[in-house]
């Protein structure tokens, strides 16, 4: 239309006195501002209606502003995105756990993980997040008299129960006899089962006995589990618990000292559940949960139920688990030598040669080690060597057993 009515007052303007051009202009000038005015007018007039118009909400019998709704959802939807990627940045990632019989939630920590070792990939996939175990500032531990105790008291009824059938700590133990007056060393292998592969070279390539302690949440734990035990090694599981350090994930289904006792509970059960034939259980980190007596409490004698022992591998030396052990009458040991806070063969190498000082001053030693490359290659020569020079490295049942033994004495 506008281009009509430029070409018809183009050609009316030809041969028209110069007046009469500038009022033909000035008609064009004025209609297409009208129009233009319309089109707004318009746009206005639908916007009106628009913010005017509203949407019913039966249940609540309400009706809402269309437009009002639609912009209090979008400012909504910006502020959640917002607050979870704040969160993400400040707290880390959230993973669900499914295997888990309440479907827990636990945070996955995205701090500096000063002070840990790292983890090695699950099979081939890395899980950047976890930490194996806290690097423990007692390396070397000797408890108070360790010539005549090596763990905790236990009950006179620890070795055969009522009904005359063993505890199950006794079932499930490695059938192993010590070479009379040797020193004994049992070497405890942590955080089994998560790197797949490592864990399959400590078992078999590594000489048996070790005790291997799987963790709760590795994958396929009864065929890691089986084939480790065939391969002659003992068994035990690794519980996740509370460490200290915020800044520290100690895994999926970690015990806290937060939790109530029901929940404390509910985990730990859930973690004894998740294969067979183990001795006992002792703490993947923990330095804040081992120091917590109502939480190691609800865990001990839910360990004592099933006839199982307990290892406190003392990863604070203001734990409570021996002598809350010692006084609910539930056998129980302690570590007493970390081998790997390091991972050098050199340093592996100096923490054996602490194992075998303790061992032959006080008899007995327990040593803690992980799957670690420098400590595979260290223990697969070491072990050898050691038992030429008159050493016994046993299943951690047995150094339990010769307690009883000097008990029953």
């Amino acid at each position: 239309m506008a281009r009509k009515l430029a070409s018809l007052s183009a050609k009316s303007r030809k041969g028209k006195p110069p007046h009469a051009q500038a009022h033909i202009k000035r008609t064009a000038a004025k209609h297409k501002a009208r129009k233009a005015s319309g089109a707004l007018a318009r746009i206005k007039q639908s916007f009106k209606r628009a913010l005017t118009k509203t949407i019913a909400v039966p249940k609540l019998g309400l009706e809402l502003p269309l437009v009002a709704t639609f912009a209090f959802v979008g400012v909504l939807g910006v502020a959640v995105g917002a607050g979870y990627w704040g969160a993400q940045s400040v707290f880390g990632a959230h993973k669900t756990v499914a295997s888990s019989p309440m479907n827990q939630v636990v945070i996955q920590q995205t701090h500096s993980l000063r002070g840990v070792i790292l983890p090695e990939p699950n099979g081939a996939q890395p899980h950047a997040t976890l930490a194996y175990e806290e690097k423990a500032l007692e390396e070397v531990y000797a408890p108070p008299h360790p010539s005549t105790e090596v763990a905790s008291a236990s009950p006179p009824t620890a070795d055969i129960d009522h009904d005359g059938v063993q505890p199950l700590w006794m079932q499930n133990a490695l059938a192993f006899t010590v070479p009379k007056g040797a020193p004994m060393i049992a070497i405890v292998i942590d955080d089994m089962g998560v790197d797949r592969k490592r864990s399959k070279h400590m078992w078999q390539d590594v000489p048996a006995p070790l005790t291997l302690s799987f963790m709760t949440y590795a994958d396929d734990l009864p065929g890691q589990t089986q084939a480790a035990h065939k391969q002659g090694h003992e068994l035990m599981l690794h519980m996740s618990m509370e460490p200290s350090s915020a800044s520290i994930d100690a895994g999926p289904n970690v015990l806290m000292t937060a939790m109530d006792s029901t929940e404390i509970r509910s985990l730990a059960n859930w973690g004894m559940d998740r294969f067979e034939g183990f001795v006992g259980v002792n703490n993947h980190m923990g330095s804040r949960f081992t120091e917590d007596e109502r939480g190691m409490r609800v865990v001990l004698e839910e360990i004592n139920k099933r006839g199982l022992l307990f290892l406190d591998s003392r990863t604070s030396s203001h734990t409570v688990g021996p002598k809350l052990a010692r006084k609910l009458g539930i056998p129980a040991l302690e570590r007493n030598v970390f081998l790997d806070n390091d991972n050098v063969p050199e340093k592996v190498r100096k923490q054996l040669g602490e194992v075998e000082r303790l061992a032959r001053k006080y008899g007995h030693a327990i040593a803690i080690g992980h799957p670690r490359d420098a400590t595979i290659e260290v223990l697969k020569s070491w072990i050898p060597q050691a038992r030429e020079r008159g050493l016994a490295i046993v299943p951690v049942s047995v150094l339990m057993k010769e307690r009883l033994k000097r008990k029953a004495g």
